[in-house]
Formats: structure tokens, sequence, C-alpha cells
């Protein structure tokens, strides 16, 4: 559930809890990351029997960090390539300039 309060401020339900954050123009944004948080707590408590929303919270949190890990890891790798890739066709572009 998400309620606007006004521009710089927002109120959403993360797990059963309200939380008023702040949001400036991004109001969208800030609704979409808290219903993902919501999500992957429902998710672990699905599949696991933890009582504690403290313990759910930060299990979500790991599962998120691991997320940005992994994709970061992802992003890394691709550069990398996209940079080897690009030094391929720098030489091969100086190569045939040259003849």
């Amino acid at each position: 559930m998400l309620e606007i309060m006004s521009k710089k401020q927002m109120r959403v339900n993360i797990f059963g809890a309200e939380y008023a954050l702040k949001a400036d123009n991004n109001q969208d944004y800030i609704a979409e990351i808290a219903a993902y948080v919501d999500s992957k707590m429902k998710e672990i408590q699905k599949s696991q029997t933890i009582s504690s929303n403290l313990k759910l919270a930060i299990l979500a949190a790991l599962n998120i960090a691991d997320e940005l890990f992994q994709e970061k890891q992802y992003r890394e790798r691709l550069i990398e390539q996209i940079n080897d890739e690009s030094k391929k066709m720098n030489r091969t572009l100086q190569d045939a300039l040259d003849l």
C-alpha cells in the first residue's frame, strides 16, 4: 500500500509495517523498491519457519545484497569484455589505416 503524504514524503507498507520515507520526485521508484523488499521478505517467510521479523529482514537484506554483488560482478565482466573487444577493433582499424 502506498500513501502519498507530500511532494517530499510518502508512506509505504513493508511486511505489515508502515514507513514514512522521503521521496522527492521519485515516488514511483521508492514504491517499487518498497514492494521489492516486501516481496523478498514474504518469499523468505514462505520458505522458512522464522518467527522474528528482524531475522526475516536480515535474511532479505542478505539476499538483496547477494543479488547486488552478482550484478556488480556481471557488470564488471561485461565492461571488461567490451574493453577487450574495443581494443581488438582499434588494433584492426589501426592495421587497416596503416596499409
